[in-house]
Formats: structure tokens, sequence, C-alpha cells
């Protein structure tokens, strides 16, 4: 079991990532079931204390997920988004060398509750232009975008002008730069509505919500509900003190 590139690690950490080199190099592929705790104990040539170690830091990962009554799945990869930088999602996902699409766009001009017209500073008869989107990552949606913008955008109304990086139509079209956002995170489950739009089939479904508020010289130009599919997608923040 000898590997020079690992050779200075903790047993547990050796074998967690000789499991993830199989899982990267797809020895074992998405949706497949890994060998037993007693199989991965004979085939490394350790205890199982030390299997129940690597398989908990690759969960951690998110490279696995246990599944009572049938075993420890390899799990669909989770695309991570930084919190660090002002970015639309077309935009970090190119960023990242990751092919980023939409399979539906709509929007149209419509009332909207009064929380939302409350937001703008709006009165409750108010019109805004109303953009639902579905983004995918390399062909597969990941989430279920609802976009409230100010009618006073001249944006137009044809949905095939909305496929692409809306921040970067706001510039083009508008001449506005987005430099200030707002956003928060929580977790839910999915609703009809967003199981229709993402595929989702699960009774309960998790998902995560992101509200985001997007601001130009103090203006608020966008309010949007993001809801991500949280078994192919995650927030991730990088901290320092330096």
């Amino acid at each position: 079991m000898e590997d020079i590139q690992y050779s200075n690690l903790p047993l547990w950490l050796y074998v967690s990532k000789k499991i993830e080199d199989d899982i990267n190099n797809q020895k074992y592929k998405k949706g497949d079931i890994l060998p037993s705790e007693f199989e991965l104990c004979d085939i490394y040539n350790v205890s199982r204390i030390t299997i129940r170690g690597a398989l908990a830091r690759l969960e951690d990962l998110a490279k696995i997920k246990r599944i009572k009554g049938k075993g420890t799945v390899v799990a669909d990869e989770k695309i991570n988004e930084p919190l660090l930088k002002i970015q639309g999602f077309t935009e970090e996902m190119k960023e990242r060398g990751i092919v980023p699409s939409t399979s539906f766009a709509h929007i149209e001009r419509k009332r909207v509750s009064g929380f939302i017209a409350e937001l703008f500073d709006k009165s409750k008869s108010a019109y805004f232009n109303v953009l639902e989107r579905v983004r995918c990552i390399n062909g597969t949606p990941v989430g279920y975008f609802v976009t409230y913008l100010d009618s006073g955008l001249n944006l137009g109304y044809d949905d095939n002008d909305f496929y692409d990086s809306l921040y970067d139509k706001i510039n083009k079209k508008c001449g506005i730069e987005i430099d200030m956002v707002k956003q928060s995170i929580s977790a839910d489950f999915a609703d009809a509505k967003t199981k229709a739009m993402l595929g989702l089939s699960s009774q309960k479904h998790p998902i995560l919500v992101m509200k985001r508020k997007a601001y130009t010289k103090g203006r608020l130009i966008e309010y949007s509900v993001c809801k991500y599919d949280a078994e192919k997608y995650e927030y991730y923040m990088e901290l320092s003190n330096k």
C-alpha cells in the first residue's frame, strides 16, 4: 500500500485520499456503491476505525453519502460558489472554467406583492419586470431564479435575450454597474414549482435559498430569490485575518 505521494500522511487520511483518487479517476462513478467497511478493511489492510475516519472525511467533502439500507454511495459532485466577489451566476461559473447555461427564461411586466414594492420604495400598485430562469451547470439544472427588476430599466421583453448574463445585459443596455450586493442564505425544502422547474422528484428535497439584493450608488436594482438543489450546489466563504 506504499505510495510516495501520500507516504507521510496519517493512515486514515492516506486511505481517504486513495479512495478519493479512485472516485476522481472514475473507478467509482457517481451513483456507485463503495465496498462495505469490512471489504475496505481487507483491501487496505487497516482497521475499521481507520476506514470510518477515511469515509467521514469523504462525506464532509460531499464525495460520498450514506444511504440507509443501501450503503455508501458516490455522490454527485457539488458546485460551490464563493461569497467574496460581486458576480452573477454566469460570470462566476465562466471564471472557474465551468459551462453555465439557461434552460428556461421568461420575463414579463406585472404587479407583485407589497413586500417587493416596499423593498424598491415603490407604491403597491407599481409594476415590475419579473424574470424567471432555470440555471444549469454542464447541462444539469441546479437553480431556479426569480428576479424582480425596476420596470424603469429598459431591458425589453424578449425571453431569448435573458439566457446569458443578466448583469452584463444591465450594464450594456442601461449603463448600470452593480457596486454592492447583499445576500442571505437559508435552508428549506423545495416547493412544487421549484421541483417542477428543476426536475426534482423526492418528497422533501433539500434546497438552498439565496436572497440577493444588488445596488448601484445606493439604488436597488435587483432582488432575486434563487433556489438551488442542495445536492448539487453549495456556497463557501474563506476568511483571513491577514
